[in-house]
């Protein structure tokens, strides 16, 4: 079936900090400012700009504060505590959802997006045919999320298609739900801060700061992580014009926001983030933010070599947190280091106190810093195809392979089922990434609880349910979901059914049309008599084929004509 675009699903720009103006045109910001090396602020050029960090030191330092003598260092009891940090324990799948998404996110939605309808309410065109604008209630607006995340389980490629008739991608849920031009309305006034708020803020992030400040400190506080750490970063998927969107061509995702993130090393879960947003804050003073709730408890946190440095090694030893990962040769090493020679297998390493510096020869150089470990070599999974040998490898390079893949877990599952859905404004984009990660977390939360563990999938249609029924989910709920509306009231499709002309009539029904309201029965034009372009309504329809007919003549017309 072919869509057109008519114009009723632009969206509206209105505010003093969108990246778009009144007429259509792109704005970005002049300013020069970056923390980054490998990450290139979108614009129309493209100049890597110059990492503002201290951790690049000087090839002057003295070779006698680096020691050949390796003296394993003296590892503290974990002082934290692990799990759930609430008083009451979440029971179903409901109870975790809610405590990282409550009501009061569901209501704050509805005030600002009705506020900034009646902002902008002469930007704002309804068709004669489109229905006319009534406040969102909480009700509504849970559907409308709950539909973000069913989109995640049913792909297609735009909005509308959720709401279309055509038997062969038709997917009834949605409309019987909600309509599609309600959607819409929801959908372009969906709002995160008042406009008259971010007049003259410096803060680029001000229209989804709320929204941040919403979920980061549940984040941090209801889930208490692990001892040991993974500190890496995400990408929020943009292409559009954004002053502090980021390029990266090692990524399968080149465009996008930047996020950086501190997750459990075991779960995944997602303890502590940051946007991006190129305010030329330092890249030490980032890890010190991140890290900054979960200090002088002896936490154990693994970076690659983007963060490493000697000086920040130094400097988290000092709060208590002691570090492992990759590392760069000009963020600290001494010159016996900067040069080697070393074969295939062979090692080296300089030890300054608790901070050991080591490189291992594979395929190519693995240099790595920790304050953790000492420079043990031993025996990994790995197989040498040559001697089919097991690979001795740095007892360092073994944990930082186990414990490094955090994020990249949180990664792996925010990608299942997205709910991440196509828009021209970036605030909606992070508002869902928020969204995404909430429920990410809530699931962690959840199967830490229970003993059999539940899919993500499964996860994310009860919570979508419970939503959209506003009702906690049960096993007639969901027969119901998958068995879809009643075919009596529901439109009926633009195009005609392949099994028209099956010629089993025993199969072609006709029943009256179930009315809304206090309407006992609906009536629907004839579809026999529209094609001859006579405009009769009918009470009647075929129940397979779910068109509206008259009794009799048109019915028989209709299963047996090919040109009826």
């Amino acid at each position: 079936m072919e869509y057109r675009d008519d114009g009723n699903d632009e969206e509206i720009f209105a505010d003093n900090l969108s990246d778009y103006s009144s007429d259509g045109d792109i704005h970005s910001d002049s300013e020069d400012v970056s923390d980054d090396t490998d990450i290139i602020p979108g614009s129309r050029r493209f100049t890597r700009r110059t990492i503002l960090s201290d951790s690049e030191s000087s090839s002057d330092e003295h070779e006698e504060e680096w020691s050949s003598i390796d003296n394993p260092p003296v590892l503290e009891e974990f002082l934290g505590y692990s799990g759930i940090n609430v008083d009451t324990v979440p029971k179903s799948i409901t109870d975790a959802t809610n405590l990282f998404i409550g009501d009061d996110l569901f209501t704050y939605f509805v005030e600002e997006s009705n506020r900034y309808y009646y902002q902008n309410i002469n930007k704002f065109t309804i068709p004669k045919k489109s229905v006319k604008w009534k406040d969102i209630t909480i009700s509504e607006m849970k559907k409308f999320l709950g539909l973000i995340i069913f989109m995640g389980q049913v792909r297609k490629d735009r909005r509308d298609e959720y709401w279309t008739t055509y038997p062969c991608t038709e997917t009834p849920f949605f409309a019987k739900t909600m309509s599609r031009d309600r959607f819409r309305q929801i959908w372009k006034a969906w709002h995160f801060n008042n406009n008259e708020n971010t007049t003259g803020a410096s803060d680029r992030l001000i229209k989804v700061r709320p929204i941040i400040d919403y979920f980061q400190p549940k984040f941090m506080k209801i889930y208490k992580p692990k001892q040991q750490l993974s500190l890496d970063e995400g990408i929020i998927p943009w292409r559009g014009r954004l002053f502090f969107r980021v390029y990266n061509a090692g990524k399968l995702t080149k465009y996008g926001i930047l996020v950086r993130m501190l997750c459990d090393s075991e779960t995944g879960y997602i303890c502590n983030m940051q946007i991006y947003s190129a305010q030329g804050i330092r890249l030490i003073e980032t890890i010190h933010i991140l890290v900054a709730p979960y200090t002088d408890v002896n936490h154990h946190l693994y970076m690659d070599n983007y963060y490493n440095s000697v000086d920040n090694t130094i400097a988290l030893l000092k709060k208590k947190i002691r570090l492992c990962g990759t590392i760069r040769k000009n963020r600290g090493l001494p010159e016996c280091l900067k040069k080697t020679n070393l074969k295939k297998g062979q090692t080296i390493f300089r030890r300054k106190g608790d901070v050991l510096l080591q490189i291992w020869q594979s395929k190519k150089e693995v240099c790595f810093i920790s304050s953790i470990h000492s420079a043990e070599m031993k025996e990994s999974h790995n197989i040498d195809r040559t001697t089919h040998q097991k690979i001795i490898k740095p007892n360092a390079l073994l944990d930082y392979n186990k414990f490094m893949k955090g994020v990249d877990r949180a990664d792996q599952y925010l990608s299942y089922y997205s709910i991440l859905r196509k828009t021209t404004k970036w605030t909606k984009r992070v508002t869902m990434y928020m969204i995404n990660c909430a429920l990410f977390n809530s699931f962690v939360v959840y199967n830490s609880t229970k003993n059999n563990k539940v899919k993500y999938k499964k996860f994310l249609n009860d919570v979508a349910l419970h939503w959209v029924t506003d009702s906690i989910p049960t096993e007639e709920d969901t027969n119901a979901q998958e068995a879809g509306p009643s075919t009596s009231g529901k439109r009926a499709p633009k195009t005609d059914p392949p099994g028209r002309l099956s010629m089993d009539m025993r199969k072609h029904v006709i029943e009256k049309i179930v009315g809304t309201g206090k309407k006992k029965y609906a009536q629907r034009i004839c579809r026999v008599c529209a094609s001859q372009k006579v405009r009769s309504e009918t009470c009647f329809m075929c129940t397979f084929c779910g068109v509206p007919l008259h009794r009799g003549k048109c019915f028989e017309r209709y299963h047996t004509l090919t040109h009826y």
